[in-house]
């Protein structure tokens, strides 16, 4: 049975004179609507628990806060809502540091890639240099064209085997090439 509001004021009076077990009623009254309140605001279920408990518990540590005579809900949802606002804004503060990190994560990531294959790059530009111009043909067409094999095989006139076949010596000879710079280097 729901509590009058006299009998709401009697107890939060009680509270306040120290009587703290008057308080289990008014938490008992108050608590299924409290928890709806907060979930509809923030639908996780074990924020919805821990936000309840620290709504009752704020209110018992500052009851003396509480006008009698007003709407004990209204506060305690004003005290929930207080809450609820204080963990979005940590929520949207964590997001938005993880997004920081993530972004600078990533740009340190792609520096690194950038180091690394910087020297790749140098030794593949100093292989090709020692490519024969038909071979480097052969290469810009696979590589730069994009064509396909059979297509080139049309183009120059070639077998389909003979074009796979340099293709995979040429760039056999370049990944060689590249290690003995990196390494020499």
């Amino acid at each position: 049975m729901p509590l009058t509001a006299e009998a709401e004021t009697a107890l939060v009076h009680r509270v306040r004179a120290g009587e703290s077990c008057a308080f289990e009623p008014l938490l008992d009254e108050h608590l299924p609507h409290i928890r709806a309140f907060i979930a509809l605001k923030l639908p996780v279920s074990h924020l919805v628990d821990e936000l309840a408990h620290e709504t009752f518990i704020f209110a018992f540590r500052n009851i003396a806060d509480f006008q009698p005579g007003t709407s004990l809900r209204a506060w305690l949802r004003a005290i929930a809502w207080n809450l609820v606002r204080s963990e979005l804004q940590r929520y949207a503060r964590e997001q938005t540091n993880l997004s920081k990190f993530e972004i600078a994560r990533h740009a340190e990531l792609a520096q690194h890639h950038r180091e690394a294959d910087g020297g790749e790059i140098e030794a593949l530009q100093g292989c090709l240099e020692r490519v024969p111009d038909g071979t480097r043909r052969l290469l810009a067409m696979k590589y730069t064209e994009q064509r396909s094999t059979e297509e080139m095989a049309g183009v120059l006139g070639r077998s389909l085997e003979w074009i796979r076949i340099t293709l995979f010596r040429v760039r056999s000879e370049l990944r060689r090439c590249i290690e003995g710079k990196i390494h020499a280097g």
